[in-house]
């Protein structure tokens, strides 16, 4: 499938442009498959003329978000207040009864993302912090964001420790409703999760390079053999499909 190229009429001044996918899915209103995508245009400012001094600041980068889709194969500009720094948890998009979900990371403060693709509607959800265990020190947090059991859920663990406290969302856009399931850990030689399965198992990279699968309400660890590299290696649910989406040419 080849999406078409940007509706938006960029400055010719800017000479690069990026495009970030961050969510596919299924309009259920519209009986659609869409994709929503930030674009973002840069300016080599080392070309601006000297008498544009004091402007290329302003003027280095210009961003919009586009939403495709497959019914019509053409897409259009989002009129989203929202920006964009590319830096997200865990590199996760997940999808769930026509909402796109993925998380933001700036440094102060994190939250999930929640566009409607029904409505073009976005939502925040700030994630939870309090993990309630001695490790306060430590500031730097592996966050994860999943499905499990049809629920959105999130995972937090501290940087180098192998305890993982998973919770669960009640309501979009109320940080309050974000609740609690399970503690798992600590678990020797655990490096970092890699996935989940359909019934919400989790799979992990051991310190030895081995994928390992978790079951969340035992704790029991089994080993399937295979071996992953460092923040390389990822599991993804497959589904077939019984209707073809089909193939479209630029």
């Amino acid at each position: 499938m080849v999406i078409p190229s940007s509706p938006t009429a960029s400055p010719v001044i800017y000479e690069v442009e990026y495009f970030y996918y961050y969510g596919f899915g299924y309009d259920l209103v519209r009986d659609d498959y869409k994709v929503i995508r930030y674009v973002h245009y840069f300016l080599d400012v080392s070309d601006v003329e000297a008498d544009m001094e004091g402007k290329p600041d302003k003027l280095s980068h210009y961003h919009t978000w586009e939403i495709y889709s497959l019914r019509s194969n053409s897409c259009k500009k989002l009129d989203l207040d929202f920006t964009q720094c590319h830096s997200d948890v865990s590199h996760v998009f997940i999808y769930m009864n026509g909402v796109c979900h993925w998380g933001k990371d700036n440094g102060d403060e994190s939250y999930m993302v929640s566009f409607d693709l029904n409505n073009e509607v976005l939502c925040i959800t700030p994630f939870p912090t309090d993990m309630n265990d001695s490790f306060d020190d430590f500031v730097c947090v592996n966050k994860h964001l999943m499905l499990l059991n049809e629920s959105i859920a999130f995972i937090l663990n501290y940087l180098e420790m192998t305890t993982f406290h998973i919770s669960i969302l009640g309501e979009l856009g109320v940080k309050e409703s974000w609740t609690k399931l399970f503690i798992i850990g600590p678990i020797p030689s655990i490096e970092h999760r890699v996935g989940e399965g359909k019934n919400g198992d989790l799979f992990f990279r051991r310190k030895d390079d081995e994928i390992v699968w978790i079951n969340y309400t035992t704790q029991m660890i089994e080993e399937l053999g295979h071996k992953g590299e460092a923040y390389s290696c990822q599991i993804v649910i497959y589904k077939e499909s019984l209707l073809p989406i089909g193939q479209i040419n630029d």
